[in-house]
């Protein structure tokens, strides 16, 4: 029963590992928040510039000038 596993464990000890991946994410995230919040003013100004570039989109085609 456990000489499969006291097998593995005296022949292969695991390492550690993990750190790297979870540093990875910690800093992932903290550029996604930091960058989400530092362009929460400009949010609004980027919005009205993607509807305005719609608005203008929707007006070429319905004047036919396509």
């Amino acid at each position: 029963m456990n000489a499969k596993k006291t097998a593995r464990s005296e022949r292969w000890p695991r390492p550690p590992r993990g750190q790297a991946m979870i540093e990875y994410s910690l800093v992932t995230h903290f550029l996604l928040i930091g960058g989400s919040l530092a362009l929460m003013p400009v949010m609004s100004t980027l919005f009205d510039s993607l509807s305005k570039f719609y608005e203008s989109i929707f007006l070429v085609l319905m004047t036919g000038a396509v």
